[in-house]
């Protein structure tokens, strides 16, 4: 056991020694200044991350328009189903707000909550 651990001592002595020698003075001073240089790169892209994420969200004319008349019940990538029945709902309520023509939602109010389970 106390071999074991002699042995073992020398070789850590001996790896670490080897590591020094093959990482001599000037190499380990090349290293750093390139880690250096990384992390001040590294810094920069988080500053300008931080900008980025701090700038008012602009959406053009066309997404606002599809927002408009697509109730995001209905959109994808939104969370929505456009073959639910509640993006179904949303339509038929939001054409029964702009048309003359009220259409009758009952029926699909009521899938929608025998769906929930709602009373």
């Amino acid at each position: 056991m106390i071999a074991a651990l002699i042995v073992g001592g020398v070789l850590v002595f001996g790896g670490g020694l080897a590591t020094g020698v093959a990482l001599n003075r000037k190499s380990t001073e090349k290293v750093i200044a390139e880690q250096t240089l990384l992390i001040g790169a590294i810094q920069d892209g988080q500053r300008e991350l931080i900008a980025a994420a701090g700038k008012p969200v602009v959406i053009d004319a066309e997404v606002r328009a599809s927002l408009a008349s697509v109730p995001p019940a209905c959109i994808s990538e939104l969370g929505g189903d456009p073959r639910s029945a509640e993006c179904l709902l949303v339509q038929c309520w939001s054409y029964g707000q702009s048309s003359a023509q009220r259409p009758s939602c009952e029926a699909v109010q009521k899938l929608v909550m025998e769906q929930h389970e709602i009373d």
